[in-house]
């Protein structure tokens, strides 16, 4: 009885004063890159995220990241609505858990890639936010800055697209073509939910890797990328 009233308290607690993202967890003293339980306003239970405080003032919420491949990204809707993988690995923090998160106020949006010669990149829109569901988490994006090229604004307006769920303005299915989710147009410039190859230039009867057009073209697979959220200054 007293482990089941102890593991309801945890949970109450966790819920009432979980961070709403990871700058509310900076600004709560908790300046250690790690793990951490955010609860985004208005959402229904907390969810874990990686807080990356050691970037750009730290504060940055990870919504995506890729390393090595061992998580398969190649899922259907609902994985994707509520976010799969590892958090000190490869992970997607989950499409309803973003939508919450930028509706809290106005966030920014960071792409860090690096290649194959373990040069690294960035791409940084001015603001980022998902419509809700209803409309299939349609993507809303600010201006673009940075040195790997913006791949990202041609998927601004798009909705998401899964294997099982077809948002895109193509005939067929983008994320079959490319093996991912993804705010697909027709299909895209970019594709940082699919393949995890090694080597960078790899060959496929579809452009399904890990590629930003604008850097390396669509049969170049980046080593690694992260996709990082934080409120505007």
């Amino acid at each position: 009885m007293c482990f089941v009233l102890l593991c309801l308290y945890f949970t109450v607690f966790s819920y009432l004063f979980s961070p709403l993202d990871c700058l509310a967890a900076q600004e709560a003293g908790h300046s250690t890159s790690g793990m951490y339980l955010i609860r985004p306003d208005e959402a229904e239970r907390p969810v874990q995220a990686w807080c990356e405080q050691d970037i750009d003032n730290g504060g940055w919420t990870v919504i995506q990241s890729r390393r090595d491949g061992s998580v398969n990204f190649f899922r259907n809707w609902d994985s994707y609505k509520s976010g799969f993988g590892n958090i000190d690995g490869e992970y997607w923090l989950g499409l309803e858990g973003i939508y919450n998160l930028g509706r809290q106020e106005v966030y920014k949006l960071l792409v860090e890639m690096e290649d194959w010669m373990n040069k690294k990149v960035y791409a940084q829109y001015s603001s980022f936010h998902l419509e809700p569901e209803s409309v299939g988490y349609r993507l809303r994006l600010g201006t673009y800055q940075g040195n790997a090229g913006d791949s990202l604004s041609s998927h601004n307006g798009k909705q998401f697209t899964t294997l099982d769920r077809d948002k895109d303005a193509f005939s067929g299915n983008c994320a079959h073509f490319h093996k991912g989710g993804w705010w697909y147009n027709a299909c895209g410039q970019a594709n940082l939910n699919g393949v995890w190859y090694t080597g960078g230039v790899y060959r496929s009867k579809f452009q399904d890797g890990i590629f930003w057009a604008d850097y390396g073209g669509g049969f170049y697979s980046m080593k690694s990328v992260r996709m990082l959220i934080r409120p505007i200054d």
